[in-house]
């Protein structure tokens, strides 16, 4: 039963990797404090598309991977 859990897991892992590596960075780093042409911060405004699918499916690998843990922790005792 371990290994049927820990699989998945290790895939679910590799592909959010994957996953985060692929989206682009909301902001700048610090290059973005001193107000250039970029007109202001953007907080929480996105125009949705690839980028807003990308996120979902980070977020649902996300909510996976944390419930295959629990799973490995309870299968390993």
């Amino acid at each position: 039963m371990f290994w049927l859990i820990l699989i998945p897991f290790i895939l679910v892992s590799l592909l959010m990797v994957f996953l985060i590596l692929l989206q682009e960075p909301k902001q700048s780093g610090l290059g973005g404090l001193d107000g250039g042409s970029s007109g202001g911060m953007d907080f929480g405004t996105s125009s949705g598309g690839t980028s807003g699918g990308l996120r979902r499916t980070t977020t649902y690998l996300a909510i996976i991977w944390g419930l295959l843990a629990l799973a490995l922790q309870v299968v390993a005792r």
